[in-house]
């Protein structure tokens, strides 16, 4: 078995066929689930044995669970190292940054106060610039939404689904999970629900060993490893893989039941360069306190508004971190995720781009947990926010050949949806503090830069509130005014989480802050 070639053991773990026995003119096989039976029957093997899904998975890893441990955490560093987060900066980056800090330290200590206010001002003006820029256009550019009957292509005619399901220490939303999970519109036939554990969560385990799961739904147990993440145990799930299409859900997420049809047929009549077809996102529990309202409105405004308009112009997008629908053989050739990065799904985005490939936008909604509690808040955003640095740091080792593969306007969207995030992030209270400060100290003689700076501040805010009512408009949510009003203090907050994020990427690069969910009072 371990001197399999390597195609016949990709045939082992994606479609549940185990050569067994070795006669001089025929091989004999075990098939697991009715995926591997039906397998069998199509190329007409011979099957002397059915296995159980468990035992199946026991075998592989103590046959190939080195290899196959290997490819999910070290793959997309191997064979794509410029897009691996790994290796945090290159040499060229790293005396970029030294060379930066000696130039602040020397301006400190040499240039006049008003010289240093003008000039951070300046640039740190841009990124703000950047991120009000890309929401004027999107909040004016944004296409309609188009209500087209799609061909019907029946249930022979949809293609094989894959579902990834990542869970860990989920024991509270399981059964609102499988409920998810089994309403799925989708031929059973064709569709595989792989749920993915971590190896030491043994109290997930034991708690999904309770339910009597069909046959379509199986739990892979990943190998505990470093880093434990998210996109490493995607990859390793990938691995088993076998239908011709696949998304990810993650363990709060409940999806329209016909999504997967819609986004099926919306594939079927794309061109191949469609790589990947993100559906919206939004709160179950969008109404039950300010901290979801506000994470409410954010989504509405990131899936209802930015996202549809980059993707009708086709340019870079960042994707959720669930219901992202790819082509497997898409994902597999440009290395799966990185397993290095926190915000996988923002770095799979600008990648597909960056080599080529479309990404879209469906209407259909996924309904997901909206944090109800701050301190669980500022850990799931400080993670987002250190994603972005780190995909920014990845996708800025070249910035010639970037701006070459993304056009002008592509590079420009690249770094508004990250750098421009991050750096406005971290830094706007305190300009805009200083700046009240100075306009208040002395009203008749403000200066021009912080005239401008306080502009820049009014129209930030002016265009994500008008954005912000516009998105929850679509979404059929009116009168959230309070909620539209308050954002300046939620963005305080995510200054906070901004300023977390820098200390982890710093000295807890790869850490990943788990989101507990379940602590909604809302159930769907």
């Amino acid at each position: 078995m371990r001197r399999l070639p390597s195609q016949a053991v990709r045939r082992v773990l994606r479609h549940g066929v185990v050569p067994v026995a070795w006669l001089p003119d025929q091989v004999h096989y075990a098939t697991c689930g009715p995926k591997g039976a039906s397998y069998a029957r199509r190329h007409r093997l011979p099957v002397v044995a059915r296995i159980a899904s468990a035992d199946f998975h026991q075998g592989v890893r103590r046959v190939w669970g080195r290899k196959i441990r290997s490819k999910a955490t070290h793959g997309l560093a191997t064979t794509r190292p410029q897009f691996s987060a790994r290796k945090r900066v290159t040499a060229a980056q790293g005396s970029a940054f030294i060379i930066l800090a000696i130039c602040l330290a020397l301006s400190a200590a040499y240039v006049p106060a008003n010289a240093i206010w003008v000039a951070a001002s300046a640039a740190l003006g841009l990124f703000f610039l950047s991120v009000i820029a890309l929401r004027l256009w999107c909040l004016f550019s944004v296409p309609a939404a188009k209500v087209e009957r799609l061909e019907d292509f029946g249930d022979a005619g949809l293609p094989a689904y894959s579902v990834l399901v990542p869970v860990f220490r989920e024991t509270a939303v399981l059964s609102q999970l499988l409920r998810g999970l089994s309403c799925l519109n989708y031929p059973p036939e064709k569709l595989e629900i792989k749920i993915v554990v971590e190896e030491f969560d043994t109290s997930l385990r034991r708690a999904l060993e309770k339910f009597v799961l069909p046959p379509h739904i199986e739990v892979i147990v990943v190998p505990q490893g470093s880093p434990q993440t998210k996109p490493r145990a995607l990859n390793y799930a990938l691995q088993f893989c076998d239908g011709s299409l696949l998304t990810i859900y993650d363990a709060e997420d409940v999806p329209h039941p016909n999504q997967l049809r819609e986004v099926a047929r919306e594939f079927l009549r794309a061109d191949q360069r469609l790589a990947c077809l993100q559906a919206q996102l939004t709160a179950y529990n969008s109404n039950e306190n300010w901290l979801t309202r506000q994470f409410t409105a954010e989504y509405a405004t990131l899936f209802g508004l930015i996202l549809p308009a980059l993707a009708a112009r086709r340019l870079p997008l960042t994707l959720g971190g669930t219901s992202n629908h790819f082509r497997t053989h898409i994902l597999r050739e440009i290395g799966g995720w990185d397993p290095h990065n926190v915000t996988e799904d923002a770095d799979m985005g600008l990648r597909l781009a960056r080599l080529g490939f479309r990404t879209g936008v469906v209407q259909s909604l996924t309904y997901e947990e909206a944090n109800t509690q701050l301190r669980n808040w500022l850990g799931q955003r400080a993670r987002w926010i250190k994603g972005f640095m780190q995909t920014w740091l990845v996708h800025m080792r070249n910035p010639v050949r970037t701006a070459r593969e993304l056009g002008p306007t592509g590079f420009w969207t690249l770094q508004a949806l990250t750098a421009g995030i991050f750096f406005s992030a971290l830094f706007h209270p305190f300009l805009m503090a200083l700046t009240i400060w100075l306009f208040v100290e002395n009203p008749l003689h403000v200066s021009v830069t912080t005239m401008l700076n306080l502009e820049v501040f009014v129209l930030g805010y002016g265009v994500a509130m008008l954005a912000g009512a516009k998105a929850l408009r679509h979404r059929g949510l009116k009168g959230w005014w309070f909620t539209i009003a308050s954002m300046p203090i939620y963005w305080l907050l995510v200054s906070i989480a901004a300023w977390m994020a820098l200390w982890q990427l710093v000295f807890a690069p790869f850490k990943w802050n788990k989101t507990e969910h379940g602590l909604s009072k809302i159930e769907l």
